[in-house]
C-alpha cells in the first residue's frame, strides 16, 4: 500500500493545519507544542510482537486488536500503566441500511449527537475503505416494545475520501480522526472538524504522525491519548502514549479521612472521576486509604468539577461510614455519609473554590450543590430497558402538569439521564442495560419536543443503587424482589457543567 511521495498534497495540507488548529480544544492541544510539549512512549503493557490497534475506549477500558483478536485493558489514571488486556466479545455494528456498503472496517458512534461514522468498502470487492455517515432516525411513533436503534442510509463523505484507504475513524467532540494512506507513502492520521460538517480535513502534525505508518488515535483526554504506529518495528504496530503536563491547577496540602463510629477506615478505594462529556467516567485520580483512613489529595485537579466515588456493590462500604475532606491546617471543609446503598457517588466541586462554598454536613448525592434530587425518576421492568406500565403512566402525567415551565428552563440548563441497573446481571450487560434505559427516556422526551442537544445519557451500571440487598454476600438469589425493582430506574437530573 506505498507509493511514491505526493509533497504538494502533504505540504498544502500542513498549512491548513495551522487555521483548523487554534479553534479546536484537542486539535490546538496537540499543535501547542511550544509551551506544551509533548512526550512519546510505547506501552509495554499493551504490546506484544505482533500488532497492536487501540480502536476505541470508553469510561472503564481501553478496546484494542492484537492479532486479530479483540481485548479490553481497563482505564487506570496511569494510563502508561494500564490492566492486564482481556479477551473480549465485540459484535460488529451492521445496519440493513447500510446493506449497500462491501466489508465494514470500522464504526464509531456519536451517541449523544445519534451519528456513525462508517470505515467500508463503497460496494462489495471494491479495492479501497471510504468513510461514510449515518443517522439515528425518529420512530414513525414511540414504541413501548423492546426495538434497536434505527439508522440511515450511509452517506460517503466525498471531500475526505480518496482512492486510498480511509481507516479507524474515532469520534471525539469537535469531528473525528481517521487514517489514511493518501499521501502515497504511508498512512497518516487526520482530523476533519465537525463545525465545518466534515467537509475537510488536515493532517496531524509530528509527534503524532512520523515517517512510518500510523493508523489510529484514541483520545484518553486533553493530554493524553494512545497512537498506533510501527515507528519503532516497521513489521508490526505498537501502542504509544502520547502525553503532557496537565495544564491545571493541582490540589497542595488537602487530604481525605474515612471514619466508622470515629475509627479509621483502611483499604478502601476512591476514585475521581470525569462526571460528563466524552470522556464521562474515565479516572482522572485514585488511591486507597491508609491504615489511618487518609489519602493525601496531592495532585488532586483543583479547578474544575470531577465525580468522587467511594464503594461498589462488589465492595460495599458500611452504612455510617463518614468522609471528611479537610485543610493543611487539619479543617474539616467538606462532609459526606455514605447510606444504606454501600455506595457515595457525589459531585466533587472544585478544591480551588473552597472559601467560597458552604459544604459541611451534606450526604450523598441529593444534598450538594449542583447534585439536587432527581428532578423525576422512572422505574423498569427485569432485563428490559422498557419502563413499567405504572411508571410510563405516572411519567406522561408528570409531564402535562410541568411540560410547559419544563420546556422554558431547559433552554438555559442542560438535562442528563443516569441510567441503572440491579445487580442480577453481569457487569457488561448492566452497563448496556443502563444505558439503554437512559436512551429510551431520551428518546420519549424528544418525542415530547425536546430538543436531542439538551440531553445527554449515562449508564451507571448497577454500582449506585439506592437499596443494597440486606446479604451483601449473596445480592444476586438472597435478595427481596422490591430492592431490585427500585434500583431499576433513569434518573432525570440537571447536568452539572
Amino acid at each position: 500500500m506505498k507509493e511514491s511521495p505526493n509533497a504538494e498534497m502533504r505540504n498544502t495540507l500542513l498549512i491548513s493545519i495551522i487555521t483548523f488548529f487554534v479553534v479546536f480544544i484537542c486539535v490546538d492541544s496537540l499543535f501547542a507544542q511550544t509551551h506544551n510539549p509533548w512526550t512519546i512512549h510505547p506501552v509495554s503493557p499493551l504490546n506484544t510482537s505482533g500488532h497492536d490497534v487501540p480502536f476505541g475506549v470508553d469510561s472503564s477500558y481501553v478496546y484494542l486488536k492484537q492479532e486479530g483478536v479483540h481485548v479490553r485493558s481497563p482505564r487506570v489514571s496511569n494510563p502508561a500503566l494500564p490492566g492486564t488486556p482481556e479477551k473480549v466479545s465485540i459484535v460488529a455494528i451492521r445496519d440493513e441500511a447500510w446493506d449497500e456498503l462491501g466489508e465494514i472496517q470500522h464504526v464509531s458512534i456519536d451517541e449523544k449527537r445519534g451519528l456513525a461514522v462508517i470505515s467500508a468498502r463503497p460496494y462489495p470487492g471494491a479495492p479501497d475503505y471510504d468513510l461514510f455517515i449515518s443517522s439515528t432516525l425518529p420512530k414513525p411513533r414511540f414504541q413501548k416494545t423492546e426495538t434497536s436503534i434505527l439508522w440511515s442510509k450511509a452517506y460517503p463523505l466525498v471531500s475526505l475520501n480518496s482512492t486510498s484507504d480511509e481507516v479507524y475513524p474515532q469520534f471525539i467532540q469537535d469531528g473525528f480522526y481517521f487514517a489514511s494512506n493518501r499521501n502515497e507513502t504511508d498512512f497518516d492520521i487526520f482530523f476533519a472538524p465537525r463545525h465545518l460538517q466534515w467537509q475537510f480535513a488536515t493532517v496531524l502534525d509530528s509527534p503524532i504522525n512520523s515517517h512510518s505508518d500510523d493508523l489510529s488515535l484514541v483520545v484518553l483526554n486533553h493530554d493524553e491519548m494512545y497512537v498506533c504506529s510501527n515507528r519503532t518495528h516497521a513489521e508490526g504496530f505498537d501502542v504509544y502514549l502520547l502525553s503532557r503536563a496537565k495544564n491545571e491547577s493541582l490540589a497542595t496540602g488537602f487530604y481525605l479521612e474515612l471514619t466508622l463510629d470515629g475509627n479509621p477506615v483502611s483499604d478502601v478505594e476512591v476514585k475521581w472521576v470525569e462526571p460528563s462529556g466524552f470522556t464521562h467516567g474515565a479516572t482522572i485520580f485514585e488511591n486507597t486509604t491508609d491504615a489511618r483512613g487518609f489519602i493525601s489529595l496531592d495532585e488532586l485537579p483543583s479547578s474544575r468539577v470531577l465525580s468522587m466515588r467511594i464503594g461498589s456493590i462488589e465492595s460495599p462500604v458500611i452504612e455510617g461510614t463518614v468522609v471528611r475532606i479537610m485543610n493543611a491546617e487539619g479543617e474539616v471543609v467538606r462532609t459526606y455519609a455514605v447510606n444504606t446503598s454501600g455506595t457515595l457517588s457525589v459531585d466533587f466541586l472544585p478544591l480551588d473554590s473552597i472559601n467560597d462554598l458552604d459544604l459541611n454536613d451534606l450526604n450523598d448525592l441529593s444534598g450538594l450543590p449542583s447534585r439536587y434530587p432527581p428532578i423525576y425518576t422512572l422505574y423498569f421492568d427485569l432485563n428490559v430497558s422498557t419502563p413499567t406500565s405504572h411508571s410510563e403512566d405516572q411519567l406522561e402525567l408528570w409531564w402535562e402538569n410541568n411540560a410547559e415551565d419544563f420546556i422554558v428552563k431547559i433552554q438555559e440548563f442542560a438535562l442528563v439521564l443516569e441510567g441503572h441497573a440491579d445487580v442480577t446481571g453481569t457487569t457488561d450487560s448492566n452497563e448496556n442495560l443502563s444505558q439503554k434505559r437512559a436512551i429510551w427516556f431520551k428518546e420519549w422526551l424528544i418525542s415530547k419536543g425536546v430538543h436531542a442537544e439538551h440531553v445527554s445519557t449515562r449508564g451507571m451500571g448497577a454500582r449506585f443503587p439506592v437499596e443494597r440487598c440486606p446479604n451483601i454476600s449473596d445480592p444476586f438469589s438472597d435478595c427481596p424482589p422490591e430492592v431490585h425493582a427500585v434500583n431499576r430506574r433513569v434518573e432525570l437530573r440537571w447536568e452539572v457543567l
